[in-house]
């Protein structure tokens, strides 16, 4: 007897363990008002809720009353139940009454496909009484509800209260209660669209007992038994379903698959409207898809997140484009330009070479295949211009702009430096939407936290998006990636509406919102980018074929800038801006003319607050001093200047870069030539300067259709019109050009040296190598 009780005592305690509940749950995704926005099916297809919603009132009251009437006072087995069902099955001969309570169903729900004997029941008995032990009565009913087959493929009250009356469990009414309280007793037999005539009886059934008990008045008993039952189910919330592909990653896997976001419900339909229309259009010129992400600057979280848009038959309309890595296009440019104003490499608005460039085989072009000579750096980023940025790159460093890069948060650069080159400000690497948008906020949280931080910088400024309130700890210190005032700089010069010819065309979008935004278009016209910001907000687009697929005219401020700021006029209105970081600027005296610091030479000057660091750039170089006549057309040295000159200062661009800036600024003037009785008096600035190619390059002659060698063609600028070149070819003479210095050569392979001359003696050579053979020449 002895051994038989400690053996039902172990059994006893160890009762709980032959029960299996590892289930599979259906990810859940909810905001943060509780309103559920995507679910997925469970990995066995099933619509099975985690059990971690608390069962409402109304349901509690309506499955005690249908279930288990003296769920409460009894242990787990009740006694009563099990006389009357021994009785009853005794009597009649045959099974009427199961005497199961709920906990004991539950016992039965974990043994899944375990026989339904004598033996079995009492086993579920010894568990019902272990789970009694293990959890409070509202545990227990919380735990059955969540498991509780409820018709179909449904588990679980929540499941069912989505799936039949597509609303939370919270929302439902007395009949509705009722109903899913009497499903799970023959959830195979009964249920909405099945029987519907036994269904209704068997839910008014429980609706008067209600009413006996007290549980609802005569009025709403009444009214409850009007209500009509489902005829069909509700489709699932799908609001975010390409979110739910990386939820997890994001937000770290959770045993309950269920997850809270920031997104907000209003405006993600608004956003899948809005992208829908636009992909509707776009699709006719077959750019098929779309996405939209829109982020709080500040803190970083998601409101708005649309992987992708179309009908079912979209192509690639699964593909998670927020996600996805593509090429960045012009996206970089901001860091760059912030990054070398924070080195103090230059000022803001400082002139920067806009020329033809080849280094190594690699030739940069501006997308409208035109060069401008010089233009502000600010300009060049406004207008995306390539040529200016990447030899800004050069200067800058790319294994310096990778680390920028890495420290403002791009995760995707996972190569070396050198595996990127140049290319890295073109859309040499790729990234993801989502990447780049949190980079872009990262930027205006620099400038909302400086002034808070007492001129500071917050090492965590740069954190990736995210859909919860995660903690940010505050880390101070005082050498920052950017700084503040490079940083404001950017935003400033990326806030002009007016986009130019390197995005496609100028363009004026009418809004009077301050934002700061960024287009980009990746080689080929595969993507279409637009991003960008204001204090409040950071919204992120693309545009494209998720395929890869090219289309013509697939440019970021034709196709992604539209649906830009109509995301955002679907945002709260916004009139402020970033805060000036006021104890990062100096004020100085700045050249008109070269946007540097000026110099002792420089006559038009202005004020103006730029970076402390962009004093280390050094003084305007660009403005001389000359001695005129008084017609200001001859130039004099000191040497040979008559008595009566005028000294005064010019604006004077190398050679190179003053051909093609006086094509466009109608007041540039070129320096004066040099006065005929000055000749030999002293050196003068060389007027001559090579266009293309540059020195030590390596050529290959191109070929055409029928594979016949074509000439590579040479040019050359002079400052003044009309001067006549002469130009060698190893010391041969080879042609002589007027006006526009322009030939085509067919040089034999090999390293050559060639060497333009003017009528006055000044000269110009490079050395260059030709990967063909034949040595032909035309002029052109």
């Amino acid at each position: 007897m002895i051994l038989l009780s400690l053996a039902g005592i172990v059994f006893f305690i160890l009762s709980d363990k032959f029960l299996n509940y590892n289930n599979s749950y259906s990810q859940l995704i909810f905001s943060r008002d509780g309103q559920l926005m995507n679910a997925t099916l469970a990995a066995d297809e099933q619509w099975r809720f985690s059990p971690s919603a608390e069962v409402p009132k109304k349901l509690k009251k309506a499955i005690i009353t249908f279930e288990d009437k003296r769920f409460y006072k009894h242990p787990g087995i009740d006694p009563l139940a099990v006389g009357r069902a021994i009785w009853l099955n005794t009597t009649q001969m045959r099974k009427v009454s199961g005497a199961s309570t709920l906990t004991m169903q539950l016992a039965r729900l974990g043994r899944k496909d375990a026989s339904r004997s004598l033996g079995e029941k009492v086993l579920e008995m010894f568990i019902a009484l272990r789970l009694e032990m293990m959890y409070s009565k509202d545990e227990i009913l919380n735990l059955w509800t969540s498991r509780a087959p409820f018709g179909s493929n449904i588990v679980g009250f929540e499941a069912a209260s989505w799936r039949y009356f597509g609303r939370s469990p919270k929302q439902l009414s007395w009949a509705e209660a009722a109903l899913l309280a009497v499903l799970p007793n023959a959830p195979a037999l009964i249920f909405p669209g099945r029987n519907q005539q036994r269904l209704l009886e068997k839910r008014n059934r429980l609706l008067a007992r209600l009413n006996e008990n007290a549980f609802i008045d005569s009025l709403t008993w009444q009214l409850a038994l009007d209500e009509p039952l489902p005829e069909r189910f509700h489709t699932m919330p799908r609001e975010l379903p390409h979110l739910t592909q990386h939820i997890d990653e994001i937000e770290g896997a959770r045993k309950s698959n269920r997850y809270t976001v920031s997104i907000e419900p209003v405006l993600q339909k608004r956003l899948t409207v809005l992208a829908h229309q636009y992909q509707q259009q776009y699709a006719r010129q077959m750019v098929r898809n779309i996405a939209i992400v829109v982020a709080e600057t500040k803190t970083g979280k998601v409101l708005g997140y649309v992987g992708n848009a179309g009908t079912s038959h979209t192509p690639g309309v699964h593909v998670d484009v927020i996600q996805s890595l593509r090429s960045s296009g012009s996206l970089l440019k901001p860091f760059l330009y912030a990054g070398s104003l924070s080195e103090g490499m230059i000022a803001p608005d400082e002139l920067i070479t806009d020329l033809p460039v080849n280094y190594s085989g690699y030739s940069p072009k501006n997308y409208s295949n035109e060069y401008f000579g010089a233009v502000p750096a600010s300009e060049a980023l406004s207008r995306s211009l390539n040529v200016p940025m990447v030899r800004l790159l050069r200067k800058f460093g790319v294994d310096r702009f990778h680390r920028r890069l890495r420290e403002v948060g791009m995760t995707s650069i996972d190569k070396k430096s050198s595996h990127y080159g140049l290319s890295l400000i073109l859309g040499g690497a790729d990234a993801t939407l989502f990447n780049l948008t949190s980079m872009y906020a990262g930027l205006g949280r620099v400038l909302l936290s400086y002034p808070r931080l007492s001129g500071r910088y917050d090492e965590n400024n740069y954190y990736a998006l995210s859909f919860t309130d995660k903690p940010h700890s505050i880390q101070l210190y005082d050498e920052p990636p950017l700084t503040a005032g490079a940083v404001w700089y950017t935003l400033e010069a990326m806030r002009k509406l007016e986009r130019p010819d390197g995005e496609g065309r100028w363009q004026q979008f009418s809004s009077s919102r301050r934002l700061a935004w960024k287009t980009g278009t990746s080689y080929g016209f595969r993507d279409a980018w637009a991003i960008g910001l204001d204090p409040e907000y950071t919204v992120g687009v693309w545009v494209g074929n998720a395929s890869g697929e090219p289309r013509d005219g697939l440019v970021g401020v034709l196709k992604a800038g539209p649906v830009f700021f109509d995301v955002f006029r679907l945002l709260p209105d916004n009139e402020g801006w970033f805060p000036v970081p006021w104890d990062d600027l100096e004020t100085v005296e700045i050249c008109k003319h070269s946007g540097m610091p000026a110099g002792e030479h420089c006559s038009h000057t202005r004020e103006m607050q730029i970076p402390l660091r962009t004093l280390r750039t050094g003084k305007c170089s660009y403005c001389r001093p000359v001695m005129l006549d008084k017609s200001l057309e001859k130039r004099y040295f000191h040497q040979c200047a008559p008595e009566h000159v005028i000294d005064t200062s010019w604006f004077v661009l190398p050679p190179g870069m003053e051909w093609f800036y006086q094509r466009r600024h109608s007041r540039y003037k070129a320096l004066p030539p040099l006065a005929e009785n000055c000749r030999g008096a002293q050196n003068d600035q060389n007027p001559i300067a090579f266009v293309y190619p540059h020195a030590g390059v390596r050529l290959v002659l191109p070929h055409d259709i029928g594979g016949i060698r074509q000439e590579v063609v040479f040019q050359a600028v002079h400052r003044y019109a009309h001067s006549n070149l002469f130009w060698y070819l190893d010391d041969k003479f080879i042609a002589q050009t007027s006006n526009y210095h322009q030939i085509g050569i067919k040089p034999h392979a090999g390293w050559h040296t060639l060497l333009v001359e003017d009528e006055k003696g000044f000269r110009k050579t490079i050395s260059f190598k030709i990967e063909e053979k034949n040595a032909d020449r035309s002029s052109i």
